[in-house]
């Protein structure tokens, strides 16, 4: 437990500190009632010991018993003793009920106050501040070491860009509390993430990965998975955003085509703008794009039935419609990322240098080394 404590404290202190006085009380509780079943259980032997050599003299004595005809008072001492065991449990069983219940009401009392926080209007101020994460996998490995970051709301598209292993898809990673840091906090609107409730958190951010995931279910099911309420309209629209609503049209049974176990009527660049579809009509605050238009091809794949439209010039028009939006983006082509108003050059866990693509260019610095070797390849 002092363990727990002290590792607690290292990772928030102020956390610990919360759980911590229901946690004394829930330890005394649980003292004082495993000292009370001990006295129970010491007392309640006593009586079974006396019943037990009582019964065996009644045995032993039968004959006595009845000549006497004393049955009905060595059947009054018998029972007596039952009673005295009932009335044990009766006395003991009410604070020990007391103090388990109590254990209970405050371990749910602390996990709710631990997690129940949610932000009544999140603006979008997200920063990592002096982060450091080390892989579970890998425990020598430190992804992110010192990680500065700051975006600012009010529609802020900020890029990472970074050779493979730099830690730059962990940034998002720990954004949506899949891991937590080692050291360092990250803050929402200037509240540690540690703080908030889990699932609220995940309705924040609406991400989208470099591997596109659909159900076994209908396109239009896909697009609207798990929410209520949601009408075709809002389907339509969603998809309408990411140019794929003329070739859902133009399949048989519309949106109500089944897209099969593992989507496999389906391309990279289709999954990928349903994808994208089904976070869009979620409407989250922040958009997490790790390395999403990695499915397309890089001359703007044509949907099948449609237009030739580049599903970056998409989402840079969602980004338009709703300018409060903040945006998140891994990128593995430079070329999608040259609107961004900030692009964070991230090397061994560490943001080298920052700014929007002409500064950085401007600047012949890492980003400079980066553009010009892919005008190369």
């Amino acid at each position: 437990m002092f363990f727990g404590i002290a590792f607690g404290c290292y990772i928030n202190w102020q956390v610990t500190l919360i759980v911590l006085v229901p946690l004394i009380i829930m330890v005394i509780l649980t003292f004082g009632e495993a000292s009370l079943r001990v006295w129970q259980d010491k007392q309640n032997n006593k009586i079974v010991g006396r019943a037990s050599t009582l019964a065996i003299e009644i045995i032993h004595n039968m004959r006595t018993i009845k000549q006497l005809s004393v049955e009905k008072e060595v059947l009054r001492q018998y029972s007596g003793l039952f009673y005295e065991a009932i009335r044990l449990y009766r006395m003991t069983m009410m604070p020990i009920s007391l103090a388990g219940g109590m254990c209970w009401t405050l371990d749910v009392y602390t996990m709710t106050f631990v997690y129940w926080r949610a932000l009544d209007d999140f603006h979008g101020d997200i920063k990592f501040v002096g982060v450091k994460f080390i892989s579970p996998t890998r425990p020598t490995s430190v992804v992110l070491n010192k990680f500065q970051l700051n975006i600012m709301p009010k529609g802020q598209r900020v890029a990472l860009v970074g050779g493979s292993g730099c830690g730059k898809s962990t940034t998002i990673q720990l954004l949506q509390r899949f891991y937590g840091v080692k050291k360092g906090q990250i803050l929402l609107d200037g509240v540690d993430i540690r703080a908030l409730n889990i699932h609220w958190v995940h309705s924040q951010f609406g991400l989208v990965s470099q591997e596109p995931i659909l159900f076994d279910l209908t396109i239009a099911d896909n697009i609207a998975y798990d929410l209520e309420d949601v009408s075709m309209t809002d389907i339509i629209d969603a998809a309408k955003k990411v140019s794929i609503h003329q070739f859902i049209e133009q399949l048989p049974d519309g949106y109500e085509t089944k897209v099969g176990i593992k989507d496999s009527f389906l391309s990279g660049g289709e999954k990928q703008r349903v994808t994208i579809a089904r976070v869009l009509i979620r409407r989250s605050k922040v958009l997490l794009l790790d390395e999403a238009t990695s499915a397309m091809d890089s001359q703007n794949e044509q949907v099948q039935g449609g237009a030739k439209v580049d599903l970056q010039e998409a989402l840079e028009q969602t980004q338009i419609e709703d300018p409060s939006r903040i945006s998140l983006i891994i990128a593995h082509r430079l070329s999608t990322i040259r609107s961004c108003d900030s692009i964070c050059v991230v090397d061994k866990g560490k943001i080298i240098e920052s700014g929007t693509h002409t500064e950085l260019i401007q600047r012949h610095r890492a980003y400079y080394r980066m553009l010009t070797e892919s005008h190369q390849k």
